[in-house]
């Protein structure tokens, strides 16, 4: 297997792939994001877990979950002084090895990433634009949404839609599959508040998201009723709120969906009780840490 570590893609050394892997041929590349609270991995084994289902999906055969973890907890370690104690992202690769290979070893590369604290400041601060884009998801009939991976030129789309119709570069476009349903945007899941109710896109067309998981955990620590359920452009219109979840932001919300502006009653009162739960739970307070990193630019 061939193997690359280092410890920052801000530096000039970076992590490459040979012209004939075939992650780049092909676009079989399989990834995962982890970020560090307090200099630590969150969710370190879940993330590890979900990357290696992804990968045997694929049939990249990788070491262990220990020894994948053992790499990665040394990765992070090499990394933590060229962050001068900022946390950052812990980014995982795996492709299954050069095409024409006598022998193919599948290529693993693990490199960090400095957290955008401008744009988290921004989302907690203010909320996320959002706008509903005119690319699609994969449908489930291509790949399982449950594999994350770098094919990713839908997202790439529905970006670049959502900055040329709001001019805000921390802006995202919301994807819906093939039957016109709201699934996730290129950086998180996404639910809506009806009433006191949190409604995700179904199951089998969303990633399996460990900070959503985190979110309906807490949710459900709060009593608040949350259930999987197809959720069409209208709904999410009518909807009291939009949230978002993913492994650098945690929580934030959507200020606004096309025309749609989102705003105060009810579940803003339930956002803050689960932003100050994941708080608790994480053992930092996210939001603060950003605007303070923001602020220090």
């Amino acid at each position: 297997m061939q193997f690359s570590d280092k410890a920052s893609t801000d530096s000039c050394e970076v992590p490459s792939l040979a012209v004939d892997d075939i992650g780049l041929v092909s676009g079989v590349v399989v990834v995962d994001r982890l970020r560090t609270i307090a200099g630590k991995l969150l969710d370190a084994a879940e993330h590890l877990e979900r990357f290696l289902q992804g990968c045997r999906a694929v049939g990249i055969d990788l070491p262990s979950p220990e020894d994948l973890h053992a790499r990665a907890i040394e990765c992070v370690e090499r990394a933590c002084k060229s962050y001068g104690g900022d946390d950052f992202n812990l980014v995982l690769l795996a492709t299954p090895g050069r095409l024409h290979a006598r022998e193919r070893q599948p290529t693993l590369i693990m490199h960090t990433q400095s957290i955008p604290w401008e744009r988290l400041a921004q989302w907690y601060r203010d909320g996320q634009t959002l706008t509903i884009s005119t690319s699609r998801n994969v449908p489930e009939s291509c790949w399982s949404p449950k594999i994350k991976t770098r094919a990713r030129l839908h997202y790439y789309l529905a970006d670049q839609e959502a900055l040329a119709r709001t001019r805000d570069p921390y802006s995202a476009g919301l994807l819906l599959d093939q039957y016109g349903f709201v699934t996730e945007t290129s950086s998180a899941n996404v639910l809506i508040v009806e009433g006191e109710s949190l409604i995700s896109p179904r199951r089998e067309m969303i990633l399996d998201g460990i900070s959503l998981r985190r979110t309906l955990r807490l949710a459900e620590r709060r009593k608040m009723e949350a259930r999987f359920e197809n959720i069409s452009v209208e709904r999410a219109m009518a909807a009291d709120a939009m949230w978002l979840c993913g492994s650098t932001g945690c929580l934030w919300k959507s200020q606004s969906l096309d025309e749609r502006k989102y705003a105060g009653g009810r579940a803003e009162s339930m956002f803050t009780q689960l932003v100050d739960d994941w708080k608790q739970d994480v053992g930092l307070d996210f939001v603060e840490q950003a605007m303070e990193c923001a602020r220090l630019g």
